[in-house]
């Protein structure tokens, strides 16, 4: 593009400024909490501002047995979770375009409620569905409870969360590779299962393998589920010992930023495997969507397709979704599931002005929105800065904008108490709702920078170009021409963002100060002290509420997507 003089000296201007600002604010929000993590793991007693016996602690920490144990437990966790959930999604994903057109579309809709509900909240509602005098043995006599306090109990609980990851990108892959290539192997007298295990199946390995990485980095930076049931039976993983580490006495800092820089590494490693295998493959698929799969297959082949789908969403989404809202309604878990012991008593409970349930829900709503409108506001700045304003060094901004997609809730919440919490700093957030809501920011920023800057990519150079002959400036060309034009995209992703920030709880319950609670920790404490019916009845708040913005969002940047332009 050639521009004016006049555009090329105000670019002159606009574009380092752009550029300077984003590299800043990442740079705080993302780049010290993981340098922080780096220096900790070199110098150990950097708290003291000491620089001393670098590199100490860094053996010891990794000849630790505990440390090396939890790191192969969450290994073998992760890897275990990937390979059931790529048990469960292939088969369905493989039917998915062979079954009607409206019937998919039903279960790809049930199949999206998991990703509503938190998998902590998830992970307390199969406890109180399968221990010891839980719903399941009153109603059926059935004792569960060992089964659910075990090693593959819990990979069966989190892969029935995670599965609809590779389900859908499964799906697409397979729906994309037309009937060109299944029809000539039949020409050859190809049977149905050479059809898939010969041509369907090598074809959707890049979308399988990529959407496996993202299974196994949310797994192995997984806190709640391992907190809540694998604490029963004694399975340590990263993320449960870096907590205990800093809860603990005595607090073992070194430590913590080992695991936490191992953490980090794995997860980044994992993410940048994704980008490449999407990038490597996204464009060698045959862009031809199966038409009328459904059309050739028996009725019967239809039933007994729609009846394992039915199971599966029962035991991943009936059953966990229902024992949520029945422990919410019942007054007390040992009155049982009577019509007399139901009512809307905890629901009320929730929103009586000056109790802790409306102080968590005030605080996690107003850290909600906080998060949103400057994550946007942050996404809108890197967005323009890498996209259409790139500048000498735009390599830094690139790589500070894709980190937090790679770094795991609990690294950041390591990452932060040791960043702020150094004797040096004359004004700290650290132990004040402010230190919330920079953990939400860098958890939160991937989603409005991958959208924005997706959307801005979309938008034709051929704007700019009559903005500049109209003499408008880069800065007029940005404010009137481009941010209107992203509004539909930037509210879609600012209602992702604040639906995700009510219910985190990993950094939530490192990092609120005393006497702060969020819905997240709210939760989490009142299953610790008991009250069942409290927690239960703020999950299913936190499911339905969270799960509407989220759909709102995701209705808005559907239709952008899908609009015009």
């Amino acid at each position: 593009m050639i521009f004016s003089p006049q555009v090329r000296e105000e670019g002159r201007n606009l574009r380092p400024a752009f550029f300077f600002l984003s590299t800043t604010v990442l740079a705080v929000i993302v780049g010290l909490p993981v340098l922080a993590i780096v220096a900790f793991a070199v110098f150990p007693d950097l708290n003291a501002l000491s620089f001393a016996a670098p590199f100490s602690a860094l053996a010891p920490s990794l000849r630790d047995a505990r440390l090396t144990g939890a790191i192969a437990r969450s290994l073998e966790l992760s890897s275990a979770v990937t390979a059931v959930c790529v048990v469960i999604a292939l088969p369905l994903a493989y039917l998915r375009v062979r079954i009607t057109p409206r019937w998919g579309r039903v279960w790809d809709g049930c199949f999206l409620v998991p990703f509503l509900i938190p998998p902590y909240i998830g992970s307390l509602a199969w406890m109180q569905l399968l221990q010891r005098n839980g719903f399941m043995q009153q109603v059926s006599g059935l004792n569960l409870d060992g089964m659910l306090y075990s090693f593959w109990g819990m990979v069966l609980v989190m892969a029935l969360h995670l599965f609809a990851l590779i389900y859908f990108a499964a799906a697409k892959s397979f729906a994309l590779i037309g009937r060109r290539y299944g029809d000539a192997a039949k020409v050859f007298g190809a049977r149905a299962l050479s059809l898939f295990w010969r041509i369907h199946l090598p074809m959707t390995v890049p979308a399988v393998l990529s959407s496996a990485l993202i299974v196994f980095v949310l797994t192995i930076e997984e806190f709640g589920t391992p907190a809540i049931l694998g604490n029963r039976f004694g399975y340590e993983v990263i993320v449960t010992l870096i907590h205990e580490k800093f809860t603990d006495w005595p607090i073992d800092l070194s430590g913590a930023s080992v695991l936490s820089m191992i953490l980090i590494a794995i997860a980044f490693v994992a993410y940048q495997g994704n980008r490449a295998l999407s990038k490597k493959f996204e464009s060698r698929v045959e862009n031809q969507i199966l038409t009328a799969p459904g059309d050739d297959r028996s009725r019967r082949f239809q039933v007994l397709v729609n009846m394992l789908f039915a199971g599966v969403f029962f035991l991943a989404v009936a059953l966990p979704v229902a024992t949520v809202t029945i422990m919410a309604l019942m007054n007390t878990v040992s009155g049982g599931v009577t019509w007399s012991n139901l009512s809307l008593a905890h629901l009320v409970g929730l929103f009586e002005g000056g109790s802790a349930a409306w102080r968590a829900i005030l605080t996690s709503v107003t850290l909600a929105i906080s998060a949103a409108v400057l994550t946007v506001l942050i996404g809108l700045l890197v967005a323009f800065s890498t996209v259409r304003m790139r500048f000498r060094g735009s390599a830094a901004l690139d790589f500070l904008s894709i980190l937090p997609s790679s770094i795991p809730g609990m690294a950041v919440a390591v990452g932060l108490i040791l960043t702020w919490n150094l004797p040096f700093w004359p004004v700290t957030p650290y132990n004040t709702p402010v230190v919330l809501l920079l953990a939400y920011l860098c958890l939160m920023l991937p989603y409005p920078i991958r959208l924005l800057t997706g959307a801005l990519r979309q938008l034709p150079r051929s704007l700019d170009d009559a903005a500049y002959v109209s003499g408008a400036s880069e800065f007029t060309l940005v404010v009137r021409v481009l941010s209107p034009l992203l509004g539909p995209v930037a509210l879609a992703a600012g209602l992702i963002v604040f639906a995700i920030s009510t219910r985190e709880l990993v950094s939530s319950i490192m990092l609120a100060p005393p006497g702060v609670e969020t819905v997240a920790t709210y939760v989490f404490n009142q299953f610790n002290q008991g009250s069942i019916g409290s927690g239960m009845a703020m999950s299913l708040v936190a499911i339905v509420f969270s799960g509407a913005i989220i759909a709102l969002g995701q209705g808005l940047y559907g239709g952008r997507q899908g609009g015009p332009g």
